[in-house]
């Protein structure tokens, strides 16, 4: 159980994940990661999703079934073969079923996992929360909450163990755990571990405990440390930081993301150095590689690369080649490549679609995949920070589940972030940042999510081409001299509460927008329903 705050790269700039959907696919992925933990022998699986829930109509056409199974067999988000988990499954002899149900439920992602087995049966509670974060709720109808970023001890007990089981984990040193944690349900007892509590400390326990412990590591790439205090987690703290603290954004992320992880600062620029070097792999993917598949249309970022090769679209500029960029990763992603949700995946083409553009050398024809000189790294990892920190404002004072605030949490919060990032590769001005980042956000106020055929391409691909304009016309406005007057908390606030505003139908549901509409219809038709 955790005091929980958000990091760069658990929350905003991350999973490195396989697509298409970080609520749909990273999130159960994990789920399934800390299930199959706790009942490794399991042989029998029953995803239960309520009929209200976003799942019910979007876990066939966004792959979370294929990401539940993937996470019980132990694969990571980004593993070659994490869409072939249901074959896997089937070839294990292991059965899986999904049910839906009348039962109400107040999270659109919520999921009850049972497996069956040996060992008895298990229960597991969950909810993905958006960005390919998740939380367990509850084992077996004990209250819990593990979000994945510390590792947990859990063991099952009988009549006969069950006083030495709780004995045993009462009395761990508190280097290892804070037993006050401890959580007792009917017939289990977990317990959280300190992150800095060593594998071959973990090894020991499980062999000397007084029954079978389970081991459930941290699942998120940044557990979370002993608490150290933050040094802000809104704009306007940062604005009163930097008046005392003057550094560009991206020397704020890494202050930030060093106290929240225990990182060394040079970690955290390397961290943002991988995620860059994934951005790029995946725009290559997109135009090199990515197939028609089971696609709603065919992969546009080839002929849109040829056409501005070309010279047959409008003119040569950042806003063409973060277009042909954006749409790259968005088709890598829905053809279950690697991608980095930035925030999400249903949004991970903006960060790198603007990234990319601004990159390339002016005065040279524009290449498609993009080049990615070493000498450019470490720019594009600082810049990619400065989209991150706006990433963490957003996080704690909202959300980025279009689940729960349609469209404008995904692509509306990538387009902020995108146009801060796009300002600080040519002004350092923190304030300049912030306040494209609102500007941006202000435009895209209310976009609901409709994704056709509950598949993450129409509207999705332009959406983030589209986005990507946003950013960059806010930048270029704000460097002009334009300021929007609404400070960037405060039109976080307003996406949030718009967000709420909008009825379900307009929360990645299938049931509205575009989703109605009759071609829609008909491709869905084709697609296969959910619950056929």
């Amino acid at each position: 159980m955790t005091n929980y705050k958000t990091s760069i790269f658990n929350d905003v700039l991350g999973p490195v994940m396989t697509g298409p959907s970080s609520s749909h696919t990273a999130g159960p992925g994990r789920i399934g990661y800390f299930t199959g933990s706790l009942m490794p022998d399991f042989k029998s699986v029953q995803l239960i999703f309520p009929k209200s829930s976003s799942y019910a109509t979007t876990y066939k056409g966004q792959k979370s079934d294929i990401a539940f199974a993937a996470g019980l067999l132990g694969l990571p988000l980004n593993h070659p073969d994490f869409k072939n988990s249901l074959r896997r499954l089937k070839e294990k002899s292991i059965g899986f079923d999904i049910c839906l149900t009348d039962t109400a439920c107040e999270h659109p992602n919520t999921c009850d996992l049972v497996l069956g087995g040996p060992s008895g049966r298990l229960c597991v509670t969950s909810l993905s929360t958006g960005g390919g974060m998740f939380c367990i709720t509850a084992l077996n109808g004990a209250p819990v909450d593990f979000k994945g970023d510390c590792p947990v001890l859990a063991g099952f007990y009988t009549t006969e163990t069950q006083g030495a089981l709780r004995t045993f984990l009462e009395t761990l040193p508190p280097a290892i755990a804070d037993t006050k944690s401890l959580i007792c349900g009917t017939d289990f007892y977990v317990l959280p571990l300190k992150a800095s509590t060593s594998p071959d400390e973990i090894k020991r326990l499980i062999k000397t405990a007084p029954e079978t412990l389970r081991y459930i590591p941290a699942i998120l790439p940044v557990p979370t440390p002993a608490q150290a205090a933050l040094p802000f987690s809104t704009s306007g703290a940062l604005t009163a930081f930097l008046d005392k603290n003057p550094m560009p954004l991206w020397q704020t992320a890494v202050e930030y993301e060093a106290a929240r992880s225990g990182w060394a600062a040079e970690k955290v620029l390397s961290y943002s150095k991988m995620l860059v070097k994934t951005m790029h792999q995946s725009i290559s993917f997109g135009l090199l590689d990515a197939s028609n598949g089971e696609s709603l249309t065919n992969r546009s970022a080839r002929s849109m690369a040829a056409a501005a090769s070309a010279g047959r679209l409008l003119s040569a500029s950042p806003y063409q080649n973060g277009a042909v960029y954006s749409t790259a990763v968005m088709e890598a992603s829905n053809a279950m490549g690697v991608v980095v949700a930035g925030p999400t995946a249903g949004s991970c083409g903006v960060l790198p679609g603007v990234l990319f553009a601004l990159l390339q050398e002016t005065g040279i024809p524009p290449s498609f995949p993009p080049v990615l000189p070493e000498k450019a790294l470490e720019q594009a990892a600082k810049a990619l920070l400065c989209a991150g920190i706006i990433g963490v404002f957003i996080a704690e004072q909202a959300t980025f589940a279009a689940e729960l605030c349609g469209c404008q949490a995904e692509n509306g919060a990538a387009s902020a972030m995108a146009a801060a990032m796009a300002v600080s590769l040519v002004n350092e001005d923190p304030i300049l940042s912030l306040r494209a980042a609102s500007t941006a956000l202000q435009n895209v106020l209310g976009l609901i999510c409709d994704p056709v055929a509950c598949r993450v391409e129409i509207p999705c691909i332009s959406r983030n081409a589209m986005s990507v304009s946003n950013a960059l016309t806010s930048a270029e406005m704000t460097l002009g001299g334009y300021d929007s007057q609404i400070p960037l908390d405060q039109t976080i606030e307003t996406m949030y509460r718009v967000g709420r505003q909008l009825p379900s139908e307009l929360r990645c549901t299938g049931n509205g927008g575009l989703c109605l509409t009759p071609a829609a219809l008909a491709m869905a038709k084709n697609a296969g329903q959910p619950h056929e």
